[in-house]
């Protein structure tokens, strides 16, 4: 049976059967992978750290038929602050839960990965859903899914204006001839200029970015709004209460969206 090693992140532990865990793994060498952590559910079970959400650990795999062993786990990092805060929490989970469905297994990609472990490291000090929206921007922009935000995502031309028409079909702002056929929402300039530098800013200084509860509330609901549209499917981490307060699909000023107001 062959075994090898992986380098990598607990982003999803699920049940299985009455002792066991299906981890899913993201690792820096060999992208996403699911392997079975036999026992972890017992109580003096020696591998039941490596098995928790968030683990970074250097994993030693039995390839399976059909599901892959966790033979042996090294924890590297717990990040034990995520637990001990709920909106840190919320935010980790919501990374977790994008990067699983945004990747497909065993398709590498380090340039996901060390964004994926730089942030969960910066969710300690830093605002958390700054940091979990800056990681949406950014994964985006690695997969070539950023939406465009500030030009026309149709013509290409500049997109001015107090408030900005932005399209989830059309994959971002539209100017004024070509929101005419489309349907959106209608967010503040304001919104679309800070997701741009949370997107060109330093990641590791983004404690240095400041927004109002407004913003916050509005970028949070657009990327949630764009994400499920790109990869069709709801996100039930972003859909807490704490991540974002209206779950109806309205404009933000409680109008329905469309190209005229």
């Amino acid at each position: 049976m062959a075994v090898y090693h992986a380098d990598a992140l607990v982003i999803r532990s699920r049940q299985f059967g009455e002792s066991d865990r299906v981890l899913t793994l993201f690792s820096r060498e060999l992208g996403k992978l699911q392997a079975v952590a036999k026992g972890v559910r017992k109580p003096k079970s020696r591998q039941r750290a490596g098995a928790q959400l968030f683990t970074y650990g250097d994993f030693l795999i039995h390839r399976g038929k059909s599901l892959d062993t966790v033979s042996q786990c090294s924890p590297k990092e717990s990040f034990p602050y995520l637990w001990r805060d709920l909106d840190r929490s919320f935010s980790a989970t919501g990374m977790a839960e994008l990067l699983d469905v945004s990747t497909f297994s065993e398709q590498p990609n380090k340039e996901l990965f060390t964004l994926t472990l730089t942030c969960l490291f910066l969710l300690e000090q830093f605002d958390p859903f700054l940091i979990l929206s800056a990681y949406a921007l950014r994964l985006m922009e690695i997969l070539g899914y950023r939406p465009l935000l500030g030009e026309c995502a149709e013509c290409g031309g500049n997109v001015k204006g107090e408030r900005l028409f932005f399209s989830v079909e059309a994959g971002g702002t539209l100017c004024g001839n070509c929101r005419e056929s489309c349907s959106g929402r209608w967010v503040r300039a304001g919104s679309i200029a800070f997701m741009r530098q949370l997107i060109r800013h330093d990641i590791k200084k983004l404690d240095r970015l400041r927004w109002s509860a407004w913003m916050q509330e509005e970028i949070l609901e657009i990327l949630r709004i764009y994400l499920e549209h790109k990869f069709e499917r709801p996100l039930k981490s972003w859909r807490m209460g704490s991540l974002t307060r209206d779950g109806s699909g309205r404009n933000f000023d409680g109008k329905e969206g469309k190209g005229n107001e």
